[in-house]
């Protein structure tokens, strides 16, 4: 296993911690490329683990016809709006983030039948894993740009975002409670107005969210004008996409029980071998190491 990259990632975060960078790529799979993307899709998630639906939506935006060249960034917020950082310590979500990493681009090789090349690239598509201190989506599209770490080495250029939402993701960001003290929609337009963001579907069944004419509503809401008392404005409606999901949708709750009541057929199924080995070596998400 990679447990000689521990502490790196360990030293990664103490440094990201003490600088006064809100946004950190500190590994990218292959090593990093020559040229600039067209096109940055942004998964953003607590990765607390990494489980096959985040495979399934990485393949998904990488398959899609976004702009090319094409990168893939996975982002983990140190400081999250809604959830603690637990039980699983912030290196080992790194760790098996670059797992999940070699994971995509060895399907995307696979599946792609052109060896993971961007168009009009000699590079493979590279995969980041980045860290960011922003807990809201506007201000991580705008850490990620202030960085220049994608931009064009020449013009300048910044390229396109998509960042990938479940459709809880897409709720959260459309309300307002969030944004204080105004409680408005108004910061969005730095994500909307830019950039794009690519919406999954929930279509387990039974799922709480509703049919796909329920969870397309929001997006109808910004087309009508129904949002804009909030600050929200028509034009937003023409940066979301909604796509079907794949699959069932896997709770990392669920994966975290499995975990730890010993289930590693079931953990297998839900994160796949590379990541479950590391959960197990580890025994991230026992009890006793969870309350530690």
């Amino acid at each position: 296993m990679e447990s000689t990259l521990l502490p790196r990632f360990r030293a990664d975060l103490e440094s990201f911690a003490s600088s006064s960078s809100s946004f950190r790529v500190v590994d990218t799979v292959p090593s990093p490329p020559i040229y600039p993307p067209k096109t940055v899709h942004v998964l953003d998630s607590s990765f607390n683990p990494p489980t096959q639906a985040h495979l399934r939506i990485a393949l998904s935006a990488l398959h899609s016809n976004a702009p090319k060249p094409q990168r893939l960034l996975l982002l983990l917020a140190t400081q999250n709006a809604d959830k603690a950082p637990k039980p699983a310590a912030f290196e080992h979500r790194i760790a098996m983030m670059r797992l999940l990493a070699q994971i995509v681009q060895n399907e995307y090789t696979t599946t792609s039948g052109r060896s993971a090349r961007g168009i009009g690239a000699d590079q493979p598509v590279a995969i980041d894993v980045g860290i960011t201190k922003n807990p809201y989506f506007h201000d991580k599209a705008i850490g990620i740009e202030d960085s220049g770490f994608y931009a064009d080495p020449e013009t300048g250029d910044q390229p396109l975002q998509v960042h990938l939402l479940g459709f809880d993701s897409l709720i959260r960001l459309l309300d307002t409670k969030y944004y204080t003290p105004e409680h408005t929609l108004a910061p969005v337009g730095a994500l909307l107005g830019k950039h794009r963001i690519r919406v999954t579907r929930r279509t387990e069944e039974g799922n709480k969210w509703g049919t796909e004419e329920e969870q397309d509503r929001p997006r109808e809401e910004l087309a009508k004008g129904e949002r804009e008392p909030e600050g929200g404005r028509r034009e937003w409606a023409q940066s979301i996409e909604m796509v079907p999901g794949e699959g069932d949708a896997i709770s990392s709750t669920r994966v975290r029980e499995s975990a730890n009541s010993g289930k590693w057929d079931d953990v297998n199924k839900l994160v796949g071998r590379r990541v479950r080995e590391w959960i197990e070596e580890y025994q991230l998400y026992k009890e006793s190491v969870a309350k530690g």
